[in-house]
């Protein structure tokens, strides 16, 4: 069982603990990540909805939700030690709720509108990263690779199964896009309600514990500003090929398969691996070290990637599931590397410029895809050449990771020091 460190004046207090408190961090981020994807399987469905011709004019809503999202990472994570974890997280749910509930009301020509209120719900999402991550490290200063492979399963199911619930709703009871909104949105909306009360009443990162004296140990210093930059700036290549593949998956299927009924089942098999690779390599990483993890899967997934540019139908259920695997196991190791170069008092501003890097990068992606891909024709053969293009950002990223001189320890979580800081 997790048992939280505790320090002096930082018992939560309220409804919620620490153990509760990862619950509900969990839940969060599988809602907050399954409102990012449950429309993709119907990308074609959107575009015939709205009377447009073009791929770029349903992924550019994508890369609006991306690039606000982006940015209110970066807003709350300088805000996060004047913020209440509970009410923050909270009310972020709710907004994100309502504004995906709202996408009932849009109307053939409202697609305007439809950025806005896909803008409005990024602001509500994205307070969760840097409030959440520095909630739930410092309760788990020990396990931080552990407690955020678990936040990250929750993630991978909000990823798996809300383009799965999206494909069943629509294939077995014939909703459409704008019913499958509004469940999803009161679904989320109440998510938030329970959630506040689940979450123990505390700033997300308490002062008090910075001024109780823990061990340093030389190398759980901080990585330093350049090296922690090209970490970023790695993570940024994955997110730009994640974000164009859960955009463009639909018409690519389509292209291919002939069939635009089966892109949740596939979105699906991407995600779904993240349900037991996240919380392993998590827990690994916290004992064997990060960066080797880390890098080994940006180079796996890279290879995933640029193979469905020779796959033919059969071999594209084991490819998008492999591509699954390497993609997850990418997330909890690159953000524990996060985590262990700063301070708790840094930590959430760090977790802002970490998110706002790579989701606003990655927010180019869908868009940029879209672009590409109207300009080849869309044609099949267009989409295999950009699919090998996309592996090989992930792919050079994780050979620069192997390649970068610096040790995050296997143990650093024991030696968290407090006045360690990113300058």
């Amino acid at each position: 069982m997790l048992r939280p460190r505790q320090h002096a004046r930082t018992e939560p207090t309220g409804a919620g603990s620490a153990i509760t408190a990862l619950i509900a961090v969990t839940v969060l981020h599988g809602m907050i990540h399954g409102y990012s994807i449950f429309l993709s399987p119907l990308n074609d469905q959107l575009r015939r909805f709205f009377a447009v011709d073009t791929i770029t004019a349903i992924t550019a809503m994508k890369s609006t939700y991306l690039a606000v999202y982006a940015l209110g990472n970066l807003v709350f994570g300088a805000l996060t030690n004047r913020l209440s974890a509970r009410n923050t997280l909270a009310a972020g749910m709710v907004v994100n709720g309502l504004a995906v509930a709202s996408f009932s009301r849009v109307g053939p020509d409202g697609i305007a509108q439809m950025h806005l209120l896909w803008a409005l719900a990024a602001i509500g999402g994205s307070v969760y990263h840097p409030i959440a991550n520095v909630l739930i490290t410092r309760l788990y200063p020990e396990r931080k690779g552990t407690v955020l492979g678990i936040t990250g399963l929750g993630a991978a199911v909000g990823f798996a199964f809300a383009p799965l619930s999206t494909a069943i709703l629509t294939a077995t009871f014939g909703l459409q896009w704008q019913q499958i909104a509004l469940l999803f949105g009161v679904a989320g909306t109440g998510v938030g309600v329970l959630a506040w009360f689940c979450i123990p009443s505390m700033t997300a990162t308490a002062g008090a514990v910075l001024s109780v004296p823990r061990p340093v140990h030389r190398s759980a210093r901080s990585l330093g500003a350049v090296m922690l930059g090209l970490v970023i700036a790695i993570a940024c290549l994955r997110e730009i090929a994640m974000w164009s593949i859960l955009d463009i998956s639909d018409f690519f299927l389509t292209a291919l398969l002939r069939d635009g009924t089966r892109t949740g089942f596939y979105l699906f098999l991407i995600y779904l691996p993240g349900v037991f690779v996240k919380p392993l390599v998590g827990s690994l990483s916290d004992r064997l070290g990060r960066k080797q993890l880390a890098s080994t899967a940006l180079v796996f997934y890279g290879l995933t990637i640029a193979a469905t540019a020779i796959a033919g139908p059969a071999a594209l259920i084991p490819i998008y599931l492999l591509m699954g695997v390497g993609q997850s196991a990418t997330i909890p190791s690159i953000e524990a590397i996060v985590a262990d170069s700063t301070s708790e008092r840094n930590r959430g501003l760090v977790f802002g410029v970490f998110v706002t890097a790579g989701i606003g990068l990655g927010a180019m992606g869908p868009l940029l895809s879209g672009a590409v891909l109207d300009a080849l024709g869309g044609t099949l053969g267009a989409f295999r050449i950009w699919m090998v293009v996309l592996g090989s950002l992930p792919l050079a990223g994780g050979l620069l990771l192997g390649a970068l001189r610096f040790n995050i320890p296997s143990k650093s979580a024991a030696f968290d020091a407090p006045r360690t800081t990113v300058n």
